[in-house]
């Protein structure tokens, strides 16, 4: 005997490859068999929905917890350069300061059950480090806390490197100072020598204009003794005169070579060394500045922040879980429908062949 189903069963799924219609589908059948599982739709539906509500409220909201470091600057030559690189940096921060500022964590707190991880990162085109972590708002304590121990390492180890670059600025600048303190000295030296050489200039005019005076008498005195030489005492007195004049001679031309080319020489030399004493004195001036400007400009590594929350909650909102909770529970329910109407079909298959 064959079992009759319902009528509304009968047609609800007709062959769906109809003779002549095979490549098509028939969406009124489709549309039935929702209609006939709309409950259990509903109900797939309201459980993801649902399910979408709880996991909102009960799942803690995340945060972003973020800060960021500068690194440390110094002055090479006409360019401004970091103190060590952000690649190198970065390598130290992920392999060795991350972990021992965990570890150093979890030695302080023993009762958490894990602690945060913290991810360090580059960004495109900057010579800063990012250090980046996700959490909950109730964790916000051990992940600022993990963050400023990172930055605590990354100072520490910098300024050291800043100490030893400002002493040796130092150095080269106190060396700078004192070279230049000779210089002045050695220019004083220099100018005062000048002084003695225009002394000793004055000093041999006058020794000239006395040897002149002399010469002078000396000639009026020889020519009186030849107008008087008639005997020969005359005449030895007249050979002695002659002599002194000769002396006078030598002696004003002495005086004179002094004058026009010792002298002389002698104060040009001087003064090319005054000359080449105040370029030095500028060269050790602009070193000397230039060592200021270095210390000035060497800047120590610091973070530009303190480690703080996002003011917005990472990840979806609460609203958007819901929406796609509702989303998923349609679709859900769609293939829920489906399975149930072909598990339908097969038990009134089975049925109808037991039959």
């Amino acid at each position: 005997m064959t079992k009759n189903l319902p009528v509304h069963e009968q047609n609800l799924l007709p062959h769906l490859y109809e003779k002549g219609y095979e490549d098509e589908i028939n969406l009124v059948d489709l549309w039935l068999v929702l209609m006939k599982h709309r409950r259990l739709m509903a109900a797939v539906v309201v459980l993801c929905v649902l399910a979408g509500v709880m996991f909102t409220l009960w799942v803690p909201a995340k945060y972003d917890y973020s800060t960021s470091i500068e690194l440390g600057t110094r002055l090479g030559g006409e360019d401004v350069v970091v103190i060590e690189s952000p690649e190198t940096l970065l390598a130290k921060i992920q392999e060795s300061y991350i972990p021992l500022a965990r570890q150093q964590y979890f030695s302080a707190y023993p009762a958490v059950e894990s602690v945060v991880g913290v991810e360090a990162r580059i960004p495109k085109g900057s010579q800063i480090i990012v250090l980046s972590s996700q959490g909950s708002e109730r964790d916000a304590l051990m992940h600022k806390a993990v963050q400023q121990t990172v930055i605590n390492m990354v100072t520490v180890d910098h300024s050291r490197i800043s100490e030893v670059l400002r002493k040796e600025t130092e150095i080269l600048q106190s060396q700078a100072m004192i070279k230049l303190e000779e210089l002045k000295d050695d220019a004083t030296l220099i100018q005062a020598r000048e002084k003695r050489l225009e002394d000793i200039s004055a000093l041999l005019t006058r020794q000239a204009e006395e040897v002149r005076d002399d010469l002078v008498r000396a000639r009026a005195d020889r020519s009186n003794a030849i107008k008087q030489a008639k005997d020969e005492s005359r005449a030895l007195t007249l050979m002695m005169l002659d002599s002194g004049v000769q002396q006078y001679r030598q002696r004003l031309a002495q005086i004179d070579e002094r004058l026009k080319i010792t002298v002389v020489d002698s104060r040009d030399t001087l003064v090319r060394q005054l000359a080449t004493n105040r370029r030095a004195q500028l060269s050790q001036q602009d070193t000397i500045a230039k060592l200021k400007i270095q210390l000035a400009n060497l800047h120590e590594t610091r973070a530009l922040m303190p480690p703080m929350r996002s003011l917005e909650a990472a990840g979806p909102s609460g609203s958007l879980i819901v929406v796609l909770a509702l989303l998923l529970g349609l679709m859900l329910g769609v293939f829920v429908a489906f399975f149930a109407e072909f598990l339908s079909k097969v038990r009134r298959q089975s049925l109808a062949t037991a039959d």
